[in-house]
């Protein structure tokens, strides 16, 4: 009974010890999220005291929780249950930055020079990665708005948790006078997620003051719950959620990052709503519309402990929500080359599936969309890259000339015997047919003679070698008048 009684009093240390050390941890951030390259440092090395040691000892032998480093060159660290850690998405786009660019180190200080005028304003965004704020401090510093995560949705449960840093964040924040947008990490694998994502935001946000966007935050893709999930899914998914915000009376923004944009979204189904853009680079060279510019994750903000995402905004609000301002954001299209077609008219079907672009060009965010194989399409133009096609009376660009059936009507030549001069330079084409790709043979030389063997009112047809060609140009030749037709006298007899 003894031994029974000391090991009830040995776990009752351990719990304690555990308590004590989850306070500790919340409070002063001891520890960060583990690098997958760096995955066998679970352990801090540097031991500053024996109650130090005590506690590392205690994590070593623990199943349920785990020291990780968000960042390679912050040495402050985070305790996380191993719960969290496979659950929350964030910590996923942390380790695979790279996607959003090389991050560039600055200050709050050179922000505020660097981008603060009167069209913009300067903001970030905060998570419980960031751990206790000083908002007065923040306020200080020049900070304009801050984006606050309130929830996320996770990797694999699907299940909706809360930020546990939220209501922290945003009573600090709007004490101080900040401005406050929120979002809300998404994993929603349907409309019908998205939905609940936006209804439960909604709920969690009516009480405070939100003057800033309400964003949905996807940058996951194909991979834990969202394997095999398409991107015009998660396009829909995030205006469905836009949607919902809209109708409750605030303003929707996406978020994402710049190759998301162009590549995976139908973002040119996003023209209601405002974007919000990770690039981390002193340059904004994305060439799309967009609201907000996630520009580093590697600012240094006093009153925040880290490393912290910088944004600026290309409108400004206040308070008064009379006064909140109406933009159309940033556009940067860059000089582009103008697309000629080559015109023509056939109703025709595609035989493979393709992405419908609403613009001739593959650098800009204008995907709008997939059509499937065997679909019906009217085809109105075309050069050796594009098709310019009509589809349910809307203009739609395709990034594959052979892409389609080519229905080429049959074109009747009036049979004539002739050998002519030619008195300009022609090119010979292989078929009759203006828009055809790679359809050009050779040119010939003003005064080569020809042997024409048929006629039409658009074309000649000669033949070289016994291979027919055609040319689009009857005025190269000196072409005889065609005989009037006889006179049909019509004769009336008398019975």
């Amino acid at each position: 009974m003894k031994k029974v009684s000391k090991d009830k009093k040995i776990i009752f240390i351990l719990v304690l010890l555990f308590v004590v050390l989850s306070f500790v941890s919340l409070n002063h951030h001891s520890y960060a999220i583990k690098i997958e390259n760096n995955v066998n440092n679970k352990i801090p090395t540097k031991k500053i005291s024996l109650y130090d040691e005590k506690i590392f000892d205690f994590l070593e032998s623990s199943n349920d929780f785990e020291v990780i480093e968000l960042y390679d060159d912050i040495g402050n660290t985070y305790l996380a249950s191993k719960k969290e850690i496979k659950e929350d998405p964030s910590l996923a786009v942390k380790m695979n930055e790279k996607e959003k660019g090389k991050a560039k180190k600055t200050t709050a200080k050179k922000a505020v020079e660097k981008y603060e005028t009167n069209e913009t304003s300067l903001g970030i965004d905060v998570s419980t990665w960031q751990g206790k704020i000083d908002w007065k401090k923040v306020k200080a510093a020049g900070i304009n708005f801050v984006m606050i995560r309130c929830g996320y949705r996770g990797m694999d449960s699907g299940e909706i948790t809360l930020d546990n840093r939220f209501l922290d964040n945003i009573k600090g924040a709007t004490a101080n006078n900040i401005n406050v947008g929120v979002y809300f990490f998404s994993m929603a694998k349907n409309k019908n997620e998205a939905i609940e994502e936006a209804k439960w935001v909604v709920n969690l946000i009516k009480d405070y003051d939100i003057s800033y966007p309400v964003a949905i935050d996807t940058e996951i893709f194909n991979r834990n719950r969202l394997k095999g999930v398409s991107y015009s899914t998660l396009t829909n998914n995030a205006i469905a959620f836009c949607d919902y915000i809209k109708s409750k009376g605030y303003t929707p923004m996406i978020y994402s990052y710049a190759n998301a944009f162009n590549k995976y979204f139908d973002t040119a189904k996003f023209a209601n709503y405002r974007l919000w853009l990770a690039l981390y680079n002193d340059v904004n060279t994305y060439k799309g519309r967009h609201h907000m510019w996630q520009y580093t994750s590697s600012g240094s903000v006093p009153g925040i402990t880290g490393r912290v995402d910088m944004n600026v905004s290309y409108f400004s609000v206040t308070n008064d929500a009379t006064k909140r301002s109406i933009v159309n954001g940033v556009y940067n299209p860059g000089n582009l080359e103008e697309v000629i077609f080559k015109d023509m008219d056939m109703s025709t079907k595609l035989t493979k599936e393709v992405n419908l672009r609403i613009s001739p060009y593959n650098n800009l965010p204008n995907k709008a969309g997939t059509l499937p194989k065997d679909t019906n399409i009217e085809v109105v133009g075309m050069n050796d890259k594009w098709i310019k096609i009509i589809y349910e009376d809307n203009f739609y660009y395709i990034n594959d000339p052979n892409c389609f059936e080519m229905n080429l009507e049959e074109i009747i030549f009036e049979e004539t015997n002739l050998e002519l001069p030619l008195k300009k330079d022609v090119t010979l084409l292989y078929k009759p047919y203006l828009f055809l790709n790679n359809n050009e043979y050779l040119t010939l030389n003003e005064g080569t003679l020809i042997n024409i063997i048929g006629l039409n009112e658009n074309f000649i047809k000669i033949i070289i070698d016994d291979t027919e060609y055609y040319i689009n140009n009857l005025d190269c030749l000196d072409l005889p008048e065609p005989e009037p037709e006889p006179d049909i006298i019509e004769e009336n007899y008398e019975e």
